[in-house]
């Protein structure tokens, strides 16, 4: 190939390029297709009806609700955080949606239709769409968090009430040390102490109300108690030391049938425990001044 047949090669593939770069700019900006490439938040369809007040069940408190129209209504009801009631404004109202941010972080969508007889007053919304576990109700209280903070900040420095209730394997050691009660809030302080080199990662420490006579694990049998709130490093436990955790809970006894069960399971790991508390121990708490 002569010189002059490579220069006229070069120039016609510097042209080609230009060309391209220059499409790629002009090129228009395909909202549906970038649509399709985000993930959508799944909306929830409900029937709200005019006589009939409609339920919805989140597996968190509710922090927002904004609605699309204001011929739906909507309030929290009264005592319980992570539950929403709808009701119509007026019958036969167009379609409209609602929105409701969780204190989780989590940002739900429905669609909102008029029936005069609604197939369902009750719509669940489980912390995991693929199973059918209950969302538990999540009772509210008229202590503040900072009243919360200080009897907690008090019963860390409390000397021991209960003993011989304890968990130990894995060279961890789960130890609930106290029940305390103010008004309407339990108090379960709890220590846990690792004596291996490996940091302990608290996947999640949850309480149960549960049969004595239950076989197996199922929903039907058990109840969820969630805490209102948390005093302590509830995370990460590090080798060679311990920690005090209290959490708060709304006052509640239980039947002899039933027991209260207390899980806590390592993330990303094997180190799981399950701690048994009786009725009688419970309504043994002590009074907070």
């Amino acid at each position: 190939m002569t010189l002059f047949a490579r220069i006229i090669l070069w120039g016609l593939l510097l042209l080609m390029l230009k060309d391209a770069r220059s499409q790629s700019r002009t090129q228009p900006y395909n909202l549906e297709e970038d649509s399709k490439s985000q993930s959508a938040i799944e909306s929830h369809k409900i029937e709200v009806g005019f006589n009939k007040t409609s339920s919805i069940i989140f597996p968190a408190v509710i922090k927002s609700v904004d609605r699309g129209s204001r011929d739906i209504l909507a309030q929290k009801a009264k005592g319980v955080g992570n539950v929403l009631q709808l009701k119509a404004g007026r019958e036969n109202f167009t379609e409209t949606n609602l929105t409701v941010i969780t204190g989780d972080g989590m940002l739900h969508q429905f669609t909102i239709n008029y029936s005069g007889q609604p197939i369902s007053l009750t719509l669940n919304i489980s912390e995991n769409e693929d199973t059918q576990k209950i969302a538990p109700l999540i009772f509210q209280t008229e202590m503040t968090e900072t009243e919360m903070e200080n009897y907690s900040s008090g019963i860390v420095q409390a000397k021991r009430k209960i003993r011989f209730i304890n968990e130990k394997q894995y060279k961890i050691n789960l130890v609930l040390l106290g029940i305390y009660i103010k008004d309407d809030v339990m108090f379960y302080r709890f220590k846990i102490r690792n004596q291996s080199n490996i940091n302990y990662d608290i996947d999640f420490l949850k309480f149960y109300i549960r049969d004595k006579s239950r076989m197996k694990r199922m929903a039907s049998q058990e109840i969820e108690v969630k805490p209102i709130y948390i005093f302590g490093n509830d995370k990460v436990v590090k080798g060679k030391s311990e920690t005090e955790i209290i959490y708060a809970l709304e006052k509640f006894t239980i039947p002899e049938s039933k027991h209260l069960d207390v899980e806590m399971f390592e993330h990303k790991g094997v180190r799981h425990f399950d701690m048994m508390i009786k009725n009688k121990t419970i309504v043994d708490a002590k009074l907070l001044q």
